[in-house]
């Protein structure tokens, strides 16, 4: 695998899909186009000017229209993509330069696909020989980190070959057998009306957890991954674009000091605010932190606590330029090799994670890290629960759903489940109160969590959950909610 060989791969990649996108200018019709559509790598996995002219066609494609090299050029005008896209005349030297005849595009595709599987492989060969390299680690363990990546990697590049339900069936034994259960574990979050209903969060799920700003994402999800880190079954990996390790902790404190809800006296739990003073009242300003929990008996308890799942729960700061998909990627396998396989991932949130070179529309963008971190839940065989931002129409609406998420389709199409937080007293109906405003100060008390999407079973369900936010936490003894709320006909099954 040395620089040369690696710099004609290259070289034939790019001459393969100047050729392809070439004929199909050359000879255009809605058949190749859904052959490239659906078959061809994803737009991308292009070169820079390829990739426009790639999504101009898929673009038109996707109306049903006919299109040709000026209806291309016309299109990428509209966009103002047309210079990024090479020009009008490297986008007609294209469709003049190939000299495949039509009846070979599909052969083309097919072997630019090919292509793309093996530059994958050979991306992860070279990530493996980095590190091997430059990490402690051993280069035994190195390629056992890797080693179901590359059966996965391995597997889609054969994925035109159909298997029968018998031999299936016999692979499925023989990985159980060997006591490889992937794909047959689920882990409560704690939360029980929710688990309930959507069974758990399970290997190769992608899980998204939207709302506006301020209703309690990221309290909810770093409660789940407390309650999955503090249950034992798995190792959890929290990152998050927001807020540092040392934030979160102290978010952990005030939760671990009143947990388990409704037994310990709310007069008796730590706040942030106490940790605070403990330390300013340090007599010479100066105090170990542990110290400090141990002054206390009420900080003996959170700290009993925490030591219970203290290297169980991994949390990281995510990076704008450092933490992309392939580092989130790259902390998952290292973990699996540490945990037994067993890991739950936690992205807060989702259109924080970066993506280069960046896409010129966010929906772009977010489309991108959706499927990726799908296709992730899927071959690492692994939970990836994320919080999705709500967008300018969904912070205006009155109650907030999936197509108010920031980005694009593909976050409703890629989730497996989809919970919607919105505030009680936002989306009562007003029946609920015309006789009684008081009742509002109640309401303000409760955050509503809606399983708009579950894949698997019930959806269309409202559950509404006490906030305990001077504690970051939401009392997870949840419950269905009885009282009429806005928009209900969008509920109906």
């Amino acid at each position: 695998m040395d620089s040369v060989s690696l710099s004609e791969q290259l070289g034939q990649r790019l001459a393969l899909e100047d050729e392809v996108i070439g004929l199909l200018l050359k000879c255009p019709s809605l058949e190749f186009g859904t052959i490239l559509r659906d078959y061809g790598p994803p737009s991308s996995a292009y070169s820079q000017r390829i990739r426009y002219i790639h999504r101009a066609i898929l673009d038109i494609v996707a109306k049903g229209e006919e299109f040709d090299t000026a209806s291309v050029i016309s299109l990428l005008t509209e966009q103002d993509k047309l210079t990024a896209a090479g020009g009008t005349e490297f986008i007609s030297e294209l469709a003049g330069k190939s000299l495949s005849p039509p009846e070979k595009f599909p052969t083309l595709v097919q072997q630019l696909r090919d292509l793309y599987h093996r530059d994958k492989l050979r991306a992860l060969l070279e990530m493996a020989m980095a590190m091997v390299n430059t990490s402690e680690h051993k280069p035994e363990t190195v390629v056992n980190m890797l080693q179901e990546d590359l059966s996965r990697i391995l597997e889609i590049s054969e994925h035109d070959k159909a298997r029968t339900v018998g031999m299936i069936l016999e692979e499925l034994h023989q990985r159980t057998e060997r006591g490889i259960k992937s794909g047959f574990h689920s882990y409560s979050t704690g939360f029980e009306a929710i688990d309930n209903t959507i069974g758990g969060i399970s290997q190769g799920e992608l899980i998204m957890i939207g709302g506006a700003q301020g209703v309690g994402k990221t309290i909810l999800c770093l409660q789940m991954a407390r309650n999955i880190a503090h249950d034992g079954k798995a190792h959890v990996l929290y990152v998050c674009y927001e807020h540092s390790p040392e934030y979160l902790l102290k978010r952990l404190i005030p939760l671990e000091s009143i947990n388990p809800i409704g037994v310990t006296p709310f007069d008796l739990g730590l706040t942030e605010r106490n940790v605070l003073e403990g330390l300013d009242k340090a007599s010479d300003g100066r105090v170990g932190f542990l110290d400090l929990l141990n002054a206390s008996s009420r900080g003996k308890v959170v700290l009993e606590k925490l030591l219970q799942y203290k290297d169980r729960l991994h949390i990281i700061k995510g990076d704008s330029l450092k933490t992309t998909l392939h580092a989130i990627r790259s902390m998952i396998i290292e973990l699996k090799s540490q945990s037994n396989g067993q890991v739950v991932v936690f992205v807060d949130y989702l259109q924080k994670v970066p993506v280069f070179p960046e896409p010129d529309r966010e929906e772009e963008k977010v489309t991108i890290i959706t499927q990726t971190l799908k296709d992730m839940a899927l071959s690492l065989q692994v939970p990836i629960v994320t919080v999705v931002a709500a967008d300018r129409e969904g912070l205006k609406a009155k109650r907030l759903h999936i197509f108010h998420l920031r980005g694009s389709s593909a976050l409703d199409y890629e989730a497996d489940i989809v919970l919607i937080l919105n505030d009680k007293d936002k989306i009562i109906s007003k029946n609920n109160v015309a006789y009684n405003p008081s009742k509002l100060t109640e309401y303000r008390q409760y955050i509503i969590i809606t399983v708009e999407k579950n894949r698997t079973g019930r959806k269309m369900i409202d559950f509404e959950f006490k906030k305990h936010f001077k504690f970051f936490c939401f009392d997870p003894c949840g419950r269905s909610v009885q009282e009429q709320l806005i928009e209900e006909k969008l509920f109906t099954e």
